[in-house]
């Protein structure tokens, strides 16, 4: 028996074991599993107008524990790193922000790159320029052929056709000749004016009328159809062909107001003049550099740039910066005696408060004549003791014509413009009417003039004197002035803030200045 029953066991260990090593078990090697573990791997990158420092690179794919997209930063040449992990191999990515070390100007456009594969790609940095942002956007366009006719050289066409057309694996500044870095900045920055003109724009509310997503669309939509369907830049230069120039801005002053879809807004034809004189004079200036600077590369381009060489830094600065409103006063005192007004109210004659009730500014960086349309109020909000008295005026349009260093030349209420009046004096009733002829509210020193207002218009004209007669000597006033302009935007350095206006069914929210005066 005990042998039978030895025999046995032997029996099912044998076959035990040889089941264990069909299975994989038993401590022998893993020869079955295809599958290695993940390996992280350190990506680099580059962002490139010229180099661009302390620039946000998003990348949209790569969600952190917050479920937010991963954020790295740029270095003083473009230069970031970031490591992949299991849940972030592949992600496009997008560039904002940080400061061209070229121009020295901050970096106002959007960089971006299409979903690549980051865990296995093979060029030494990942690179997001305008020309993988021009990819984005390309759609069924062939690239091949948008670059050709960009007007890029034989031989960086021949090197990107070699690679498969991988521009993300393209630097140009370190890869192209200076010819083709100075073609395709000039891009980047008509891209650039039309993206800050297209996110100035705003509703008759005060909201946005177009986000910077939608407006890098519209800009690189523009280019990739003028680029579909032949050359932007005449042959062997740099300089824009100023006629397919002006039509592909006809094509984004159309496509906007499609997607703005509001006819109360009119993209005023001063702001592609703004845009075309200021691209065409730095892409005339480049090709100055290019053409007298022998067998120059294009960081021998970025560095002569960087060093102001005869000025190229200061002239390209000069063009490019958006213009904005700027240089505020109200009743004559400026931003910083408005500040002070609050604590140290600043004396006014009562019988010169009329006079000096207006608002006035400029346009920085004004290259050439512009034109805009503003929607303005005043405020005035008297205090007698425990007594107040408010009388509020709107205008829903003003067009102001500015020359090009910037100055105020006229403002005026078109005929069919909307005024409204509101007071809390009991015996004036609130009041909405209609201009029906236009109406000269600029005085002489450049300024919007109330009082200019005020005389235009009998109605008006009859509620301000009964509220001016509510008024006396030792009485504190403030005055609030809303300003909304709807091409343009007020420059952020000034810090004003942003107010509710809502006098009489009249609501829409601006940047506001209030200076307070003691009646004397």
């Amino acid at each position: 028996m005990m042998k039978h029953k030895t025999l046995k066991l032997s029996v099912l260990s044998i076959a035990l074991t040889s089941l264990l090593t069909a299975c994989g078990g038993g401590g022998g090697s893993d020869e079955g599993s295809t599958t290695p573990p993940f390996a992280s791997k350190t990506v680099s990158g580059q962002a490139v107008d010229f180099y661009l420092k302390n620039a946000t690179v998003t990348l949209t794919d790569c969600l952190d524990s917050n479920g937010l997209p991963l954020v790295e930063k740029t270095g003083d040449k473009g230069e970031f790193t970031f490591k992949t992990t299991e849940k972030c191999q592949s992600s496009a990515m997008t560039v904002t922000g940080g400061t061209d070390i070229a121009t020295g100007l901050s970096f106002t456009g959007t960089l971006k790159i299409q979903k690549t594969d980051l865990q296995n790609f093979n060029s030494a940095a990942v690179v997001v320029s305008p020309l993988t942002t021009l990819q984005v956007y390309a759609g069924s366009a062939g690239i091949e052929s948008l670059l050709t006719n960009l007007g890029l050289s034989a031989e960086t066409l021949a090197k990107l056709k070699a690679s498969n057309f991988n521009l993300a694996g393209f630097d140009p500044v370190k890869d192209a000749s200076a010819k083709d870095m100075a073609t395709i900045f000039v891009i980047q920055q008509l891209a650039n004016q039309i993206e800050d003109s297209l996110q100035s724009i705003s509703k008759s509310d005060g909201s946005v009328a177009l986000d910077a997503s939608k407006a890098t669309e519209l800009a690189f939509g523009a280019l990739v159809k003028q680029l579909s369907a032949g050359k932007l830049f005449t042959d062997g230069t740099t300089k824009l062909d100023t006629t397919v120039l002006q039509n592909l801005l006809t094509t984004v002053k159309a496509d906007a107001t499609t997607a703005i879809n509001d006819n109360t807004i009119v993209i005023d034809n001063s702001v592609l003049d703004q845009i075309s004189h200021s691209v065409s004079t730095v892409a005339d200036a480049l090709n100055t550099v290019v053409t007298t600077g022998g067998n120059l590369t294009a960081e021998a381009l970025q560095q002569k740039l960087q060093n102001n060489e005869g000025g190229i830094q200061d002239q390209l600065q000069a063009e490019l910066l958006t213009p904005v409103y700027s240089d505020f006063k109200l009743a004559n005192y400026d931003l910083t005696q408005i500040k002070g007004s609050a604590t140290a109210p600043l004396a006014i004659g009562l019988s010169q408060l009329t006079s000096n009730l207006n608002v006035s500014f400029k346009m920085k960086n004004a290259t050439t004549s512009l034109k805009d349309t503003i929607k303005l109020a005043f405020a005035l909000h008297g205090i007698r003791g425990t007594a107040q008295k408010d009388l509020n005026v709107t205008v829903n349009s003003i067009q102001a014509t500015f020359d090009n260093t910037g100055n105020l030349e006229k403002a005026i209420i078109p005929a069919g413009a909307k005024i409204t009046i509101s007071s809390t004096i009991n015996s004036l009733k609130n009041a909405t009417f209609t201009i029906d002829q236009d109406i000269k509210v600029s005085s002489s020193n450049g300024a919007i003039s109330l009082q200019a207002l005020i005389d235009s218009n009998a109605t008006l004209k009859g509620y301000y004197n009964q509220y001016y007669s509510e008024l006396a000597t030792g009485d504190a006033i403030n005055a609030t002035a809303y300003v909304l302009p709807i091409s343009y935007v007020i420059d952020a350095d000034l810090n004003l803030p942003t107010s509710q206006a809502n006098f009489n069914g009249e609501n829409f929210s601006a940047p506001s200045i209030t200076a307070y005066f003691k009646l004397n």
